[in-house]
């Protein structure tokens, strides 16, 4: 009876397998949309990876509309000019060369250290706010991602799964469940 026992504990830990990676595919890939059951969101739904799909177009469009909303204004305490600001302490900083120029006067130097920080300022600060913009518009970013919304098919991703890695990971998790239930068993077997 004992011995039954511990082959029945080792059939367990088999039949564990198959349940659990069949799980994780289900996790990523089923279902597509999301499910209502008496008005009340079933949770994980969608998938995992059409959920990842969604977030990422999303995140692309709304650093893209953050982007251009900060570039139109220049009073808005943004990263664009947060950016500006930390290029211009850095022109000075570097341009303190000039005002360790022994001949130099230190009024002149301070001037020219100044000229160069503030040009290269509004240098950075056109070719952001004006430039990027322009590149943007020009070659029309939102349609590429809209476009890749529709190009990024988690259609083949889950067929590539399914060639290369679901089949695997069942040999895998099966070779590690029947070692898992083979020490259950042992150690049954030992404590009894």
């Amino acid at each position: 009876m004992v011995v039954l026992k511990a082959f029945l504990i080792f059939l367990l830990n088999v039949a564990l397998t198959f349940p659990l990676v069949f799980a994780i595919r289900t996790l990523l890939f089923v279902p597509k949309e999301r499910l209502y059951y008496f008005n009340r969101r079933v949770p994980l739904t969608p998938a995992l990876l059409y959920r990842w799909k969604g977030w990422l177009i999303d995140k692309l469009r709304k650093m893209l509309y953050e982007f251009l909303r900060d570039c139109e204004d220049k009073e808005l305490d943004s990263r664009v000019k947060r950016l500006e600001e930390r290029v211009y302490k850095k022109i000075w900083e570097k341009m303190d060369v000039v005002n360790r120029a022994r001949y130099l006067p230190k009024f002149i130097a301070r001037y020219v250290q100044a000229i160069i920080a503030q040009i290269v300022y509004e240098f950075v600060s056109y070719f952001i706010r004006t430039f990027i913009p322009y590149l943007i518009e020009e070659y029309r970013i939102e349609r590429y991602i809209d476009l890749l919304e529709i190009k990024l098919d988690v259609g083949i991703v889950e067929k590539y799964y399914d060639r290369y890695v679901h089949r695997f990971l069942c040999y895998f998790s099966l070779f590690i469940f029947i070692f898992i239930g083979f020490y259950n068993s042992v150690i049954y077997l030992l404590i009894r």
